[in-house]
C-alpha cells in the first residue's frame, strides 16, 4: 500500500545524535563529554541508522530523506554550544530539550500540543509498547536455551553473544550468513551507550533499564 501510494517519506534520522537524544545522555558529566558523545555516535549513522532505514525503505520500494542531516543544518547544530543540548532536570523526559524548546512557540498559527512535544522519545525496538522488554524477553527465552549460552563462546567466538537476545539475533544472522560474523559492525560493549565516556544504567546492552518511562498520555487517548 505504501508503494503504491507514496513515494516519499521524510524521517527524523540524525536528530539525536545533533541534539542528545538518547535517554542515557542524562548521565552525562559535561557539556564536554555530551558534545564527544554526539561526535563518535554521528560517525556511527552510516553502519547503524541511515543503513537501516535504507534497507526498511527500499524493501518497501520508498526514498527516505533525511532533513535533519541537511550538511547545512548538521554544520549548524554542532556548532551550538553543547550545554545548550544538556538534557533539562526539570523535565522527564528532558532528552533534545533544545530541539522541543525551538517548536514550544506557536509557528505560522501551528502549535505543537505540550503532551506530544514532551512526550518520551522511543525508538523503533521501544515503539511497540512499554512492556516490550518482558514480551521479547520471553519468547527469546523459548528458543534460546542455557545450554545454547553455556557454549556460546565455541559458536560465536568472534563479539560472543553476552545475553539470549543477542545470541538469537546471531542465530538468526548466521543462518543466513554462514561464516560471516567479522562482517558487521557492532556497537562497542554491545550498544550505544556502552561505547561512551561515562557509565550509565539508564540503557545498556541488555535493553531500556526502565520501560515504563516510555509511557505518555496520549496511551490513553
Amino acid at each position: 500500500l505504501a508503494a503504491s501510494e507514496v513515494k516519499m517519506v521524510l524521517t527524523g534520522e540524525g536528530a539525536d545524535e545533533l541534539f542528545a537524544g538518547y535517554a542515557y545522555f542524562r548521565d552525562a558529566p559535561s557539556a564536554a563529554h555530551l558534545h564527544a558523545e554526539l561526535v563518535r555516535i554521528y560517525s556511527h549513522l552510516g553502519v547503524a541508522n541511515l543503513l537501516r532505514t535504507d534497507r526498511m525503505t527500499m524493501a518497501h520500494s520508498l526514498e527516505a530523506r533525511v532533513p535533519f542531516l541537511d550538511v547545512r543544518h548538521t554544520a549548524t547544530a554542532m556548532a551550538a554550544h553543547p550545554a545548550l543540548k544538556l538534557p533539562d532536570p526539570s523535565r522527564d523526559p528532558g532528552e533534545k530539550a533544545f530541539l522541543r524548546a525551538t517548536f514550544q512557540p506557536t509557528h505560522h498559527g501551528i502549535t505543537i500540543p505540550a503532551d506530544l512535544l514532551w512526550r518520551p522519545k522511543a525508538m523503533q525496538c521501544e515503539g511497540v509498547g512499554i512492556d516490550f522488554v518482558a514480551t521479547l524477553q520471553a519468547a527469546i527465552s523459548e528458543r534460546v536455551s542455557d545450554a545454547d549460552m553455556a557454549a556460546a563462546a565455541e559458536r560465536f567466538p568472534h563479539e560472543t553473544p553476552q545475553s539470549k537476545e543477542e545470541y538469537y539475533y546471531r542465530h538468526v544472522f548466521d543462518s543466513h550468513f554462514p561464516n560471516c560474523d567479522h562482517v558487521p559492525t557492532p556497537w562497542p560493549g554491545g550498544c550505544r551507550a556502552a561505547g561512551a565516556d561515562w557509565h550509565s544504567d539508564t540503557y545498556t546492552r541488555f535493553g531500556l533499564a526502565q520501560p515504563t518511562r516510555l509511557k505518555h498520555a496520549y496511551m490513553d487517548a
